[in-house]
């Protein structure tokens, strides 16, 4: 049997910083009824945050915060999530959804899933989404707009509980896409980790030569600010992010090495075509990155998949779209005896086929729907 997770009307949050402050703004601006309590260790900062309307109700005391929670947002260093996550377990009601924003994943998705009771769940996050400003009085509501949040369900995820929590973020504006939690810190190893070290680096090397020539950061113009600004991000946090994920970063800058002195070596030897190449290369994924994804409501496009009523479906099939890199818009579960339909609304016609076949390759049927006026493809 599917556990039934009641709507999320009230939610705690741990750590009202910038992630915190701004997922309290955004789920106060999504829904009056929503109420948002957060969680300090200091007494003066619930004025502040009241201030700046993240929260509703503010508390130092994890049983007053926590009684009536039903849904919780870890949203602290990542090496405190798994202890955190361990010392509110006795605070929280059955059915309670606890997710965090942390942007190392596996790790805490296999060391929760080690204690969690049944009568909780987890769902790892992960928001592509911040500033190198810190502190709540740095959140907005619309941070989460259309930037990609990566959530990381298991096949122990509870259905009804992946479903909602989708559809939260969601409505305040995310798109949201399924990994495994692996994959997941592989990735933000090359295109989060690994930039921060590197412009952090890059800093420190330009202030290193402050003593043997003229102060090189006087100079610095447009392109070193544009590419180090990250480096001003709070240390203690990327201290605990970089040994987290050691091991994908360091994988990671191994192949940063092998690039790096492959255009040393053009420089070196005079090849100007080769060096061209590298750098017109370059040039072209970066101007083809993609940029904010608009939503024509005219290209929805609805999978309806045929499931059995059992535990992990919903992540399987969140998780493989998820691997194509498309966001999923909507999700629902229409249940029947034993067995139901599954709805996944997608953008784009070709998103749509993508997943489709993906999905047809792991044993699901699949009929794709035009979402507007349910025209059969």
């Amino acid at each position: 049997m599917l556990l039934e997770v009641e709507p999320f009307k009230n939610i705690s949050i741990l750590g009202v910083g910038l992630i915190g402050g701004s997922l309290g703004m955004a789920l106060k601006q999504f829904s009056s009824s929503v109420k948002v309590t957060g969680l300090f260790r200091r007494k003066e900062a619930i004025a502040e945050a009241k201030k700046v309307g993240a929260i509703d109700v503010g508390t130092t005391n994890f049983k007053e915060g926590l009684k009536n929670a039903d849904l919780v947002f870890i949203c602290t260093p990542v090496s405190t999530i798994v202890p955190l996550i361990k010392e509110i377990i006795p605070y929280l009601k059955e059915g309670t959804v606890i997710t965090d924003v942390g942007s190392v994943k596996s790790s805490i998705v296999h060391s929760v899933g080690k204690f969690l009771p049944p009568h909780l769940h987890f769902i790892g996050g992960h928001p592509l989404a911040g500033s190198e400003r810190g502190g709540v009085q740095a959140a907005f509501p619309t941070l989460f707009k259309n930037a990609f949040y990566i959530i990381t369900p298991t096949q122990k995820t509870n259905t009804e509980a992946l479903k909602l929590l989708h559809s939260l973020l969601t409505q305040i504006g995310a798109n949201v896409i399924a990994i495994d939690p692996d994959r997941h810190d592989r990735i933000v190893a090359f295109i989060s980790h690994l930039p921060h070290l590197l412009a952090c680096s890059l800093v420190n090397l330009a202030a290193s030569q402050a003593t043997e020539v003229e102060n090189l950061l006087l100079f610095a113009a447009t392109g070193f600010r544009d590419m180090t600004r990250i480096a001003a991000g709070n240390p203690g946090i990327w201290a605990d992010i970089c040994l987290e994920n050691k091991k994908a970063i360091d994988e990671a800058i191994e192949e940063f090495q092998k690039e790096i002195l492959k255009i040393r070596s053009l420089i070196r030897d005079n090849k100007k075509e080769k060096l061209y190449n590298q750098l017109d290369q370059a040039r072209q994924a970066r101007v083809n990155l993609p940029t904010v994804l608009y939503k024509d409501l005219s290209q929805l496009r609805d999978l309806l998949i045929p499931v059995t009523d059992k535990p992990g479906v919903l992540s399987e099939v969140t998780v493989a779209i998820g691997r194509l890199g498309i966001n999923i818009e909507d999700i629902e579960i229409i249940h029947g005896k034993g067995r139901g339909i599954l709805k996944i609304t997608l953008v784009g016609q070709q998103n749509a086929i993508k997943s489709a076949r993906e999905l047809r390759k792991i044993g699901y049927e699949v009929r794709i729907l035009k979402t507007v006026n349910s025209k059969v493809y």
